[in-house]
């Protein structure tokens, strides 16, 4: 898990949230990590703290934020991931297939990955580790306001460089 996990820029683990640039592990507050892969390659990666977390999403719209419940309640069958996921004594088992679709990432042309660490650095098991295709993000992402769309493109450009897709785990 720590591979996938892991900066590919660095290949440590995160240490810094992209937001505030504090060191993850003295914020004493959970960390969400996500990456996205065109292939094999990763286009795009962050690890963000979670008051920045809160902070970002705040003036999203509540039709944008409904629009993403929507699409996680309906479109994955969450009883059934976890009980899949906890049968599963390796968590990079998650990462095998799309967690909505089912398609296996050897066959995808991209796909984003998901994980949540606690306050002291800990992956947190439970709905996340996950992978999640781009077909599936995108319809996700489609579903968006405008200002929704306009909020989540304003933290793209101000915390990533490099040719971010758009998705980006939609934190």
């Amino acid at each position: 898990m720590d591979e996938w996990l892991a900066s590919e820029e660095t290949g440590e683990a995160f240490s810094l949230c992209v937001c505030c640039r504090l060191p993850l592990v003295e914020i004493d507050e959970p960390w969400l990590v996500n990456k996205e892969f065109v292939g094999e390659e990763c286009v795009m990666e962050y690890a963000i703290c979670q008051p920045c977390r809160e902070r970002v999403m705040e003036p999203m719209d509540e039709a944008s934020k409904q629009a993403v419940r929507t699409f996680l309640e309906a479109q994955i069958d969450w009883e059934a991931r976890v009980k899949e996921f906890m049968l599963d004594a390796d968590a990079t088992g998650r990462f095998h297939h799309c967690v909505s679709c089912r398609a296996p990432r050897s066959g995808l042309m991209g796909y984003g990955i998901s994980a949540l660490f606690d306050s002291g650095g800990s992956l947190v098991e439970g709905a996340l580790p996950l992978m999640m295709c781009s077909p599936c993000v995108g319809k996700m992402t489609a579903a968006l306001t405008p200002q929704g769309r306009m909020i989540w493109g304003r933290f793209l450009e101000r915390y990533l460089d490099g040719p971010a897709t758009g998705t980006g785990g939609l934190l």
